[in-house]
């Protein structure tokens, strides 16, 4: 796994900390800020944290059977809320895809390099540990990076929100598969 510094010039502690659900319910209170990116305010609201931003939308790229994509002024409200908050956790269900492009977005108006803060923030995404049987009835633990993978009308919102030529995020996204 590769090793990546923060840059001297900017705090450790304004990059976020993205979580899933679960992990965020049980870590809140260790972190000054939570933002939840996603999930409704009846799923978090016994997170009783006094500074904590709920937005509201599903994990999608469209409106098609009902769901609702995020908009433009929501990725602008998460990332303006949580621009220059130290200590702030992310997250969304799955930590994979809403809070992990939300985060980014946070990262870069904090004045991160996109890539830096892509590649920092994939670094330190949460390992989980699964478990096979092997012959023999032994069980092994298997430890693997959990999926990093950003909304991408999130990242579309992000690049018009920086103003950045179209695609500049997605070209990072693309080559990071």
């Amino acid at each position: 796994m590769n090793t990546l510094t923060t840059p001297t010039s900017i705090s450790s502690n304004l990059l976020p900390t993205i979580v899933n659900l679960d992990e965020a319910r049980e870590r809140c209170h260790d972190f000054a800020s939570v933002l939840t990116a996603g999930p409704s305010l009846d799923e978090v609201c016994d997170f009783e944290h006094p500074a904590h931003k709920v937005v509201e939308f599903d994990d999608v790229i469209s409106s098609s059977f009902g769901y609702t994509p995020p908009t433009f002024e929501q990725v602008e409200e998460m990332v303006r809320w949580g621009e220059g908050r130290t200590d702030l956790l992310v997250h969304c269900h799955a930590g994979m895809s809403r809070s992990t492009s939300t985060a980014w977005g946070i990262a870069i108006a904090n004045g991160f390099d996109p890539q830096e803060a892509f590649d920092l923030l994939k670094n330190n995404h949460p390992v989980e540990t699964h478990y096979a049987w092997r012959s023999g009835g032994n069980r092994i633990a298997l430890r693997d990076q959990r999926p990093f993978i950003p909304n991408r009308l999130i990242v579309t919102h992000l690049e018009s929100l920086f103003e950045l030529q179209p695609g500049t995020l997605r070209r990072i996204l693309d080559r990071a598969n």
